[in-house]
């Protein structure tokens, strides 16, 4: 498999040509990988739980994956871990202001 290496220049691929990346793009990337964290946490959390449900259906299980994604969208960048911010600081040199 040959791998070639991109260069570091932020893209965004919102509408028919890729433009640069702005500080808005940068916030929701970084509140994504932050809402995809939160999602690990909880289900890491519901699989240490003795026992199953009293149903086990599989629907349950979608519903309940369904719920702890919405959870971590709505908590990514308000629940204080930081992680958002982190990111967001880290790669704040690497964008635009996004008035250019």
């Amino acid at each position: 498999m040959d791998l070639k290496l991109q260069s570091l220049t932020p893209l965004s691929l919102s509408g028919s040509r890729a433009q640069p990346a702005g500080r808005e793009d940068l916030r929701q990337a970084a509140e994504g990988f932050e809402s995809l964290f939160l999602t690990q946490l909880l289900k890491a959390g519901r699989a240490g739980l003795p026992g199953g449900d009293l149903l086990g259906s599989s629907g349950v299980d979608t519903a309940r994956d369904m719920l702890d994604m919405e959870l971590a969208k709505s908590s990514a960048g308000r629940a204080g871990l930081g992680i958002a911010d982190a990111i967001e600081r880290q790669f704040a040199p690497l964008v635009r202001d996004g008035k250019s």
